[in-house]
Parts: structure tokens; C-alpha cells; sequence
């Protein structure tokens, strides 16, 4: 028996899991007088780059190499959140929701090494995470050619939002269609997008402006709500007027990584965690003469503390309408985003959740409920230095 790779990581495997391959070469590794000190190699290619060398002894029970890349791998994934005009308005592929990766495998015995005995096909690791599954092994498999998403086929938008995203896996470069329906007023709006690679992931703007700026009057005042298609799946716009509350719509990177959004349509609270640095001083000066004296002349006092730095963060207490048991489901994915960003007048602003836990309630337990998020502006100001 050869030099054989074992086992490999199954499609669509997550880079933020382990990444386990296995090797076996029996004629060398039972043999450890011809060759000793046996080890087998790993190298490790981004690309066609050689980012990592990895040596292994023999498992003692099976004599298996056990090679596990998936801290190496993820390092060459950066995930970049850049949003531009149109409804396909960014595409991730390689380095942003994907990473190449090659296997070289080789041996070392007696202290001398040999290179590329084998060579794994090239396999592509993405940027999603799994959390526990049950009965397949990545959470990115169901959702070839799909919108890929847990969020329900309802959701909200503003006739006024910029952005709202939502985000398509293909699984090659064939068009898809795109097209949108509107109810009560507007015009049918088809069209098809092509993507860019297989496995690029597609983020979508089906914002009201985003699709107006395709086609002009698409959707207008009378517009009741529309239907997005996307491939083979429809999605239903409602179109949310709120008379009362400020609305925030906030736009996070999801379980598999592409980008969506949420209107938090309901009751905001603003407030500013401050930190202040001062230190103390005498109340009282005394000049030459040895006068002592409180004020200075205009009945200015002196200071008896005095505070040099002032610090502070901005933070936003969000609340959306009533959710569905879905809704709760899918907002599981907002809680765990590692990427947040809130809109502000055409701005996306980076923020931080700080919220350490979550609740998926039910209708059958709690009736219907609507979910407080607390946010932190990503950016530590500071006031006057003094």
C-alpha cells in the first residue's frame, strides 16, 4: 500500500471548524529501523502559496497521520463588509467568504524530509459556522443556489431604505433571475444577474431604492408591499410606515456568510457610558505676600478637582415589532454576528452588540413579544483635553 491521503473534510466544509485530514503510508511507518524517528508532513497551500509546514508522528494505535489545518486556514479569511450601488451590490469570493486550500503531503525519517509524495485535490473552505448540527456536516450544504438565510419569506422595509440585504450562494456562473413584483402600485421589474465564480456569494440590495434606481416608479407611494424573486425562491416586502418611533435598520454578517438586514421599527433609547479621569487640588492658592485666597477677582473659585480627560461611547437600546417563532430563529444569527453595522442617514456605522444572551421565545410560551437588542457604537470618542 502507497502513500495514501485517508480522509479529507467534507464539501462545503466551515474554515472556523477543524479541518482534518488523514494520511497512512504502512510500509514505512511499521518499519522503524529503515525508517526511524518516522514523521509524516503536511504543507499547507493558500492558492499556490506555501503558507504552513506541519510534522506529525504516527498516531502509537493506528499509525495515522492526523493533520488539522483549520487554525492556519481561517487566518486567510478576512471578511470585508463594502456595499455598492446596485442590487447586486457586492460579490465575496476568494479571502472574503472562501479560501483555496492544497494539501502537499510528504515524510521525514533519519532527519531528511521528502516533499509532495501526494498531492490533495484543491479544496475550497468557507466562511460560515456551524454550532451544532444534526444529521450533515456543514451548516452551508442545503443552501447551494439559495438565498442563504434562516430568515422567514416575510420581511420589512422602509420605501425610503437605502439598503436592505439579502445574500445568494450559486453554485456557478449560470444567470439567475431577479424579479420583482409589486401590490397596489408600481411596475413589474425582471431582470437576471450573473455571478462572478461558483461559490461567490451574492449580496443583494431589495431596497426600495436600490430597485428604483434599476428601473424608476418600480415601487411608489401606493405600493402595499412586493415580491422579490430570487432563482426559484420568493420573498415578500412589506412596505412599514412608523408614525411615532425613529427607525433603525440594522445590517449583519449571518450564519453563512453573507450579509442581511432588520428594521427595528419600535421604541429607541439613546445614552452615553461615560469615563472620566481627574485629579485633586488644593482649594486655596497663596501668592507672594502670603495671602491666601478661594477666588480669583471676577469670583471665579478655584478648582478642587479637576478632571483632564473625559471619555465616552454612544449606546442604543433597539426594539422591533412583535416576532414570529421564525423571526427569533433567524435572529439568533444577529446575536452571534461578529460584524454589525447600524444605518444613519445613508451611513453604515460599525457597532458592537452587547447583549450576552438570547432567548429564541415561542408563541406556545411567552404569545407574542418583541426583542430588545443594546448596541455599542464601535468608536470611543473623547471630549476636551485638558
Amino acid at each position: 500500500m502507497a502513500y495514501t491521503i485517508t480522509a479529507t473534510p467534507a464539501a462545503y466544509s466551515s474554515a472556523h471548524d477543524d479541518l482534518v485530514y488523514t494520511v497512512a503510508f504502512p510500509e514505512h511507518t511499521s518499519d522503524p529501523v529503515t525508517y526511524p524517528n518516522y514523521k509524516f508532513i503536511g504543507d499547507v497551500y493558500i492558492g499556490a502559496t506555501l503558507v504552513a509546514r506541519i510534522k506529525k508522528v504516527p498516531d502509537p494505535v493506528t499509525a495515522i497521520g492526523i493533520f488539522n489545518v483549520g487554525q492556519i486556514v481561517r487566518n486567510y479569511l478576512a471578511t470585508v463588509f463594502n456595499p455598492g450601488p446596485g442590487i447586486v451590490c457586492q460579490q465575496m469570493g476568494d479571502g472574503v467568504f472562501s479560501v483555496q486550500v492544497t494539501m502537499h503531503f510528504g515524510e521525514e525519517y533519519a532527519f531528511s524530509g521528502i516533499a509532495d509524495l501526494v498531492v490533495d485535490s484543491a479544496r475550497v473552505f468557507f466562511n460560515n459556522y456551524n454550532g451544532r448540527l444534526v444529521g450533515v456536516s456543514s451548516s452551508l450544504t442545503s443552501f447551494s443556489d439559495k438565498v442563504a438565510s434562516n430568515r422567514p419569506a416575510r420581511l420589512q422595509t422602509l420605501l425610503t431604505s437605502s439598503y436592505n440585504f439579502i445574500s445568494y450562494l450559486p453554485s456557478s456562473t449560470s444567470a439567475v433571475n431577479f424579479i420583482v413584483t409589486p401590490t397596489g402600485g408600481g411596475s413589474t421589474y425582471s431582470t437576471t444577474f450573473t455571478p462572478s465564480g461558483a461559490n461567490v456569494m451574492q449580496v443583494l440590495n431589495i431596497s426600495p431604492v436600490a430597485i428604483n434606481a434599476a428601473q424608476a416608479g418600480t415601487i411608489n407611494a401606493s405600493t402595499q408591499y412586493y415580491t422579490v424573486q430570487i432563482g426559484s425562491q420568493i420573498y415578500y416586502v412589506d412596505l412599514t410606515c412608523e408614525n411615532i418611533y425613529t427607525v433603525n435598520t440594522i445590517h449583519f454578517l449571518n450564519q453563512y456568510g453573507g450579509f442581511e438586514s432588520k428594521l427595528f421599527t419600535k421604541v429607541s433609547r439613546k445614552t452615553i457610558d461615560i469615563t472620566r479621569k481627574d485629579f485633586g487640588k488644593l482649594p486655596y492658592t497663596v501668592d507672594s505676600a502670603g495671602l491666601v485666597t478661594f477666588k480669583n477677582s471676577n469670583g471665579v473659585y478655584n478648582e478642587n478637582r479637576s478632571v483632564y480627560a473625559v471619555q465616552f461611547k454612544e449606546k442604543l437600546l433597539l426594539n422591533t415589532d412583535n416576532l414570529s417563532d421564525s423571526e427569533y430563529i433567524w435572529l439568533k444569527d444577529l446575536i452571534l454576528s461578529p460584524m454589525v453595522y447600524i444605518e444613519d442617514g445613508g451611513y453604515l456605522f460599525p457597532c458592537v452588540i452587547t447583549d450576552n444572551s438570547y432567548e429564541e421565545k415561542k408563541f406556545i410560551n411567552d404569545e407574542m413579544t418583541n426583542l430588545a437588542l443594546n448596541i455599542e457604537f464601535g468608536n470611543q470618542l473623547n471630549s476636551q483635553f485638558r
